[in-house]
């Protein structure tokens, strides 16, 4: 059975106006091509609550409180490296119990995302410059110079998942300044 699409809040109390005017159920559906069935669920809701506002509808309240959704927010901006496991045990001690999914759910309603870091840390200015005049160095250089003799060291960082809020790809570094989580060949 397919969703039927909710009549607007202005339909509502037109319906309301016009049974307050006196007209029937029939009539009024029929001047605004809404069922009749529809009309007399509108005046029932509207007699019993006086108002045609949208309920609450039924479901399960959240496991999480609001005090603790807010511990976890706090623990993954100090710390966007924890994992979920780390935040389901966190929960645990305080009395709450969930599973990982519940806690990936929570975190992306408060508008965090699991990303993976970058594969490299960003450049410090310090490093950038050194690059930089070294590369104006051997700027003359023949392109058959002996590359061999140059000591070069790669870094990958290890693929661990950060939680962080969506922002642009350069708005700061996603790796500490540690570089924990990073090999050095």
């Amino acid at each position: 059975m397919a969703k039927t699409k909710e009549l607007s809040k202005d339909t509502r109390n037109k319906i309301v106006d016009l049974h307050q005017a006196g007209k029937t159920e029939s009539a009024i559906g029929k001047q605004l091509g809404v069922k009749k069935s529809t009309v007399g669920a509108i005046i029932r809701k509207w007699k019993t609550y006086k108002t045609t506002d949208n309920l609450p509808r039924s479901g399960a309240p959240r496991k999480i409180s609001p005090r603790g959704v807010k511990m976890i927010t706090r623990t993954v901006s100090k710390n966007p490296r924890t994992t979920r496991g780390d935040l389901v045990n966190d929960l645990q001690r305080a009395g709450t119990k969930v599973t990982k999914a519940t806690i990936s759910n929570t975190l992306r309603r408060q508008g965090l995302k699991s990303c993976s870091a970058r594969r490299v840390p960003l450049l410090k200015p310090v490093h950038v410059r050194a690059r930089l005049k070294f590369a104006r160095q051997h700027l003359d250089e023949p392109e058959a110079w002996d590359w061999e003799n140059v000591i070069r060291v790669g870094s990958a960082a290890l693929n661990t998942p950060v939680l962080r809020k969506q922002n642009p790809a350069g708005a700061g570094p996603s790796l500490d300044a540690t570089r924990a989580g990073t090999i050095s060949v």
